[in-house]
């Protein structure tokens, strides 16, 4: 009697054991919010065993680092993360003996507007994307509420309107289904923008600019009739143009600048400032040169000695 009791308090401890380790074993979530100045705001949550090792903050920058980098090879179009955003936080239970991590981080320039759509897909193309992260787990996209989903491939698992969100139970299949995602924009009583009232809209601007511009041009004409030069100055300050702002203030700085602070001293965004030093860049203006989690942006030899380009 004895040794039946005792063989089934051993089976008992046994299944118990089984039980938390299942428990604790490793589990990978992808959530991702989508935002309106095409970034994306990224949390990742580990929960693995008390004992494992989890990854070093130095470790979990490197990853994103190296695959935004890795991204904007693939797509050909610049991407960063915004070193201000990287969080790394980890909480224990005791109860069942596991750990759980998150690792958040803002992507900019993660998709593309194109008219009134907001489009992405394209940073996937990366090989083994989430096998540069953490591995195969469940991934969730949530939309901005002031859009609507035009097309999504593949389909999702899970797709819930009235939170705006898309779930893959793995993102093994997200992948191997070439994924693009299209959100249209909506009006505020929650209608998508039909493409006619768009090009209304953007008509009607353009023609009351050209008015306003007009009867601007007739008035400083009518002043300066007896200091032409004065005139030409005003004009060509007014029509100044946003690469022609980022130039004069590397030149100011003696011929290079870091790009966090030409973003800082221009007052544009980081990503406005990256897509113009690219295009700076392809033209021969300038040169940018990694240091830590930023660049040196230099001018060339050429513009540097105040040549025409």
């Amino acid at each position: 009697m004895k040794s039946r009791l005792l063989l089934a308090l051993l089976a008992v401890l046994l299944l118990l054991s089984t039980v938390n380790k299942a428990n604790c074993q490793d589990y990978i979530q992808y959530q991702v919010q989508m935002n309106n100045d095409n970034s994306a705001a990224w949390v990742i949550t580990q929960v693995s065993d008390i004992n494992a090792t989890i990854d070093t903050w130095e470790g979990f920058q490197q990853k994103i680092f190296n695959l935004a980098d890795a991204a904007t090879k693939a797509t050909n179009r610049e991407m960063a993360i915004e070193p201000e955003s990287i969080q790394m936080e980890t909480a224990i239970s005791w109860e069942t003996q596991s750990k759980t991590t998150e690792y958040r981080f803002k992507w900019l320039n993660f998709s593309t507007t194109e008219n009134d759509k907001i489009v992405f897909g394209d940073v996937f193309q990366v090989p083994e994307f989430f096998s540069q992260l953490y591995g195969d787990g469940p991934l969730q996209i949530t939309y901005p509420f002031n859009s609507t989903i035009i097309s999504v491939a593949p389909t999702p698992d899970n797709q819930d309107d009235d939170l705006q969100k898309l779930e893959w139970y793995r993102t093994q299949d997200f992948i191997n289904g070439k994924p693009s995602i299209i959100f249209g924009l909506k009006s505020q009583n929650g209608v998508s923008w039909p493409q006619s009232t768009l090009i209304a809209a953007v008509s009607a601007t353009a023609l009351a600019a050209s008015l306003i511009g007009f009867y601007l041009f007739r008035r400083n004409r009518q002043k300066t009739k007896d200091a032409p030069t004065a005139a030409t100055f005003a004009g060509a300050t007014l029509t100044e143009s946003d690469e022609d702002k980022i130039l004069k203030t590397i030149q100011s700085s003696g011929g290079s600048l870091n790009q966090t602070a030409i973003a800082e001293q221009c007052r544009f965004s980081k990503a406005k400032t990256s897509q113009l030093l690219t295009a700076l860049e392809q033209k021969g203006v300038i040169k940018r040169f990694k240091k830590g989690r930023d660049k040196i942006v230099m001018l060339t030899e050429k513009h540097n000695k105040g040549e025409n380009k």
